[in-house]
């Protein structure tokens, strides 16, 4: 994959951004039984990290 090199720190910045409203998202289900809710945001912030990886290594 290749990106801009002007816009990969907008994009880093928007996940990050994404990465903290999912933690206030995840906060409540800590320590709680794995609801199906619970699972899609931890997929979905799995997912944003391999995005953020895929983006700062990115050429």
């Amino acid at each position: 994959m290749t990106i801009d090199p002007k816009y990969k720190p907008i994009l880093l910045e928007a996940l990050e951004d994404m990465m903290y409203k999912l933690s206030l998202q995840l906060e409540p289900h800590k320590g709680k039984p794995l609801t199906g809710e619970r699972k899609q945001l931890t997929a979905k912030q799995n997912a944003v990290e391999e995005l953020q990886h895929i983006i700062s290594t990115a050429k």
